[in-house]
């Protein structure tokens, strides 16, 4: 029993360093390499521990509300933002975007009914061309936040579809038309799923994910992306 006791108390106490050595390491990498606001045209150090976003800049981002399927609209600065998350690898602005989500969801869910967080998935030709999904990335950092299960492997994209920014939200849907499955339900039958991606315009993509979720048990899928398109010219919701 005591050899037993000490064991854990060894234990908390290593986890205890580790915990410091790694508030340690972030303090030390702060100093040596400050960060600055990626927000465009400002590049004021951070003086929010951690971000890349200051704290001027932070107040001024275009939260949006609306059904509470999004955490921003899809307007300056988010929009540029997003881009470079998307396009240019900017996958450490996950963490900031996943702070963002967390506060939005919360706002209208509750995240302790949450059973699992899936990502729209990119297709592996995409995939393997840009080197990171950035939904996953968002949807992995999500689910730390909100202490639940990111799955990234049970919904695939099983086929390539094109641009469609030029595209109506119709024309959308009929390109979208099985593009999506389950591999494995087992892990979604009878859940509650969060379905998590960058940029909605007119839900055409999220909506035969949710589908497939559907097909294969899910009990509640719930949308939720970082930015919503206001309107549909604003941007290709495909443009993934």
């Amino acid at each position: 029993m005591r050899s037993a006791s000490l064991w854990r108390q060894g234990n908390i106490r290593s986890r205890c360093l580790r915990s410091n050595v790694n508030l340690l390491s972030e303090r030390l990498k702060d100093a040596l390499w400050p960060r600055t606001c990626a927000v465009r045209d400002c590049g004021r150090p951070s003086d929010r521990p951690g971000s890349y976003i200051c704290s001027r800049c932070h107040e001024t981002l275009p939260w949006y509300d609306e059904f509470a399927k999004s955490a921003f609209a899809y307007l300056e600065p988010v929009a540029p933002l997003i881009n470079i998350f998307k396009f240019n690898g900017a996958e450490y602005l996950a963490e900031d975007f996943a702070d963002a989500l967390e506060l939005a969801f919360r706002k209208k869910h509750d995240a302790t009914a949450v059973d699992v967080v899936v990502p729209v998935p990119l297709h592996p030709r995409r995939l393997a061309k840009r080197g990171y999904n950035q939904s996953g990335l968002l949807a992995a950092a999500f689910a730390e936040r909100i202490g639940r299960l990111c799955d990234e492997t049970s919904l695939v994209r099983v086929r390539d579809t094109e641009h469609q920014s030029r595209s109506s939200g119709e024309e959308r849907r009929k390109n979208l038309k099985g593009a999506f499955r389950v591999v494995d339900p087992s892990r979604v039958r009878g859940r509650i799923v969060v379905l998590i991606d960058d940029v909605m315009t007119t839900g055409a993509t999220l909506e035969e994910c949710a589908q497939a979720l559907y097909a294969a048990g899910a009990h509640k899928v719930i949308p939720f992306v970082l930015a919503k398109a206001l309107m549909d010219e604003d941007l290709g919701e495909d443009m993934i």
